[in-house]
């Protein structure tokens, strides 16, 4: 399908639990897309319908955002890791960002994650991402719940 110039380049899609025609009419124009979903499986699900509708629209480079990671849960067993989110879906990974009780407390203050001083884990995440983004790289670093010594949380950024 041709695209014109001048429409956006990509559209990010905070999977939804139901597609309708908005959706399709909102991915028409994109040439690339960032999917975000979480790492439980009715997301993974959706995830992966929306990444099968977008293949089918012409748009072949998707890349994923794992929103509410949880480290704790993921070692216990209690939530997939990243790796196996991305090993489901199939997706370049764009970012990581974590749980984090800030992300409600920005939104309900109308205030961007972003410019909280101190900076917060999930806003540095999605600093990270958009740069990411901007940049046309995606994360190759193996994931901290993978890896048998105790790391941080910057472990997910290759730090």
């Amino acid at each position: 399908k041709h695209r014109n110039e001048g429409c956006p380049d990509f559209i990010i899609i905070d999977c939804p639990a139901g597609i309708d025609a908005g959706f399709i009419t909102a991915i028409t124009p994109a040439n690339e897309a960032v999917l975000v979903t979480t790492p439980d499986i009715t997301s993974l699900r959706d995830a992966d319908r929306v990444t099968g509708l977008l293949e089918c629209d012409g748009i072949k480079d998707i890349k994923m955002i794992v929103n509410r990671v949880r480290t704790d849960m993921i070692k216990g067993e209690d939530m997939m890791s990243v790796l196996d989110v991305q090993e489901m879906l199939g997706l370049a990974l764009l970012g990581v960002i974590p749980e984090d009780t800030e992300v409600i407390r920005s939104t309900n203050r109308g205030y961007p994650l972003v410019l909280n001083k101190p900076p917060t884990l999930a806003g540095l995440a999605f600093e990270q991402a958009a740069w990411r983004l901007v940049e046309q790289d995606s994360m190759t670093a193996v994931m901290v719940e993978e890896q048998p010594k105790k790391r941080g949380f910057f472990s997910f950024f290759g730090g």
